[in-house]
């Protein structure tokens, strides 16, 4: 056995922790104390406001805006400070856009912005001089350009010259107009896409103008899914038949009246 005596050899609770000198302790505190001093004084703005800085503003959501277009009502660009970003001022200023229905905005690492938005979608046209359109909120919405418009049906009878655009219309005929687009557009039913006109100008009756030229007379207000069946069924079928109907009558309780066009009618539009 050998006759080595280190500290290895020492039981750990005999083991005695060597003091450090005190030139060591100051050296010690004088370097801290010099970091700290180092620290207070680099310009912590001025490297954040050069180095943390936006590089990319992303737009989610869009499907008739242009993105670019997104980016600038938000206020947002690339370059701009991104701790010092008012998120929410950007967002008031989406929500002022008229097309724009909700609109969320946030920060995402590294050092980008997040512009996630619903558009409003135009369900009918609507007379404002020139064809503006309208939500399902009654929303007025402007023409992304100037004599470009959705496909949809004309409102007739409502004039709405004089509103702004993102003016929210409250008029019973708006609102009568709206619910015969929903009523149209159910699942089980499928019809708004062969609306062109919903003419709403007469309190007691509606006037629907399809594609074809087929006029169909109803009540006021849209009927039951049952009736709308019942419409749904005489138009595949005169569809299938090779006839078109000059009027279709909605407006007899267990009824669908059926005025064919007349034969002079139908070669003189031939």
């Amino acid at each position: 056995m050998g006759w080595y005596q280190g500290r290895a050899l020492e039981p750990a609770g005999r083991r005695v922790r060597r003091a450090v000198s005190l030139p060591r302790r100051i050296g010690r505190v004088a370097a801290v104390l010099a970091a700290i001093v180092v620290l207070v004084h680099v310009p912590w703005e001025a490297l954040r406001r050069r180095w943390v800085r936006v590089t990319e503003v992303r737009v989610e959501g869009t499907h008739h805006l242009d993105a670019a277009r997104v980016v600038r009502v938000s206020g947002l660009a690339k370059g701009q400070d991104w701790f010092r970003l008012d998120l929410e001022r950007a967002r008031q200023a989406l929500l002022l856009d008229p097309r724009i229905a909700s609109a969320d905005v946030a920060r995402q690492l590294p050092c980008s912005v997040r512009l996630r938005i619903v558009e409003r979608e135009p369900v009918m046209l609507v007379s404002h001089g020139v064809p503006w359109e309208i939500d399902t909120a009654g929303v007025l919405l402007p023409p992304l350009e100037p004599g470009v418009v959705a496909d949809v049906p004309f409102l007739v009878g409502p004039q709405f010259a004089g509103l702004p655009a993102g003016a929210q219309v409250h008029r019973a005929e708006v609102q009568r107009g709206l619910a015969w687009v929903r009523a149209l557009s159910a699942r089980e039913l499928q019809l708004a896409g062969q609306v062109s006109e919903v003419d709403v100008s007469d309190s007691s009756l509606t006037g629907l103008t399809l594609l074809d030229g087929t006029r169909i007379l109803a009540s006021g207000w849209p009927p039951g899914t049952r009736r709308l069946s019942s419409l749904r069924v005489v138009l595949a079928d005169l569809k299938t038949r090779g006839t078109t109907a000059k009027e279709v009558d909605l407006r007899f309780e267990n009824q669908v009246i059926v005025r064919p066009v007349a034969p002079a009618e139908g070669l003189h539009s031939g």
